[in-house]
């Protein structure tokens, strides 16, 4: 009986441990999240949107040799949103408060935004900047970004 007890308070342990760790946009269907790079002149912008199904890359580039706009899309497999939304927390991400603008001198700044329903947090930040608590979602977002660009 003693036995029986203990493994089921270590499976409790355990149930409330996971359900704890569970990333909330997992499961969301109104969610986007946005990640991309935008620059100072003529450097444009070049940016994904990510959905639970879908990834779209977007670049514009207003003026000089590289100007026009590019557009790529595909469906995105729930793999790939498992793998994104598992990557960080994000009530560890609504907490971050970088906002660089290297774009207002003429410089290039990483953008971040998650938007849940009404809710919305962006991040910018010099794009060298890696930050610990999203770093596995900052490589995976430019993984995401460098294989739409092609």
């Amino acid at each position: 009986m003693k036995d029986l007890l203990k493994a089921v308070l270590i499976f409790s342990v355990l149930v409330a441990f996971t359900n704890c760790n569970q990333n909330e946009l997992s499961s969301a269907e109104n969610v986007t999240i946005d990640f991309g790079t935008v620059c100072g002149w003529c450097g444009g912008t070049e940016f994904i949107t990510i959905t639970p199904s879908n990834i779209e890359y977007i670049r514009t580039i207003p003026c000089g040799d590289g100007e026009g706009t590019v557009k790529n899309e595909r469906m995105l497999n729930p793999g790939e949103w498992d793998e994104i939304t598992g990557s960080f927390n994000y009530s560890r991400f609504k907490k971050l408060n970088y906002s660089e603008c290297n774009v207002c001198v003429d410089g290039c700044d990483e953008i971040i935004k998650i938007a849940e329903n009404h809710n919305l947090h962006k991040i910018s930040y010099s794009p060298s900047t890696e930050i610990k608590e999203i770093s596995g979602l900052q490589q995976i977002l430019k993984s995401k970004l460098e294989e739409m660009r092609e």
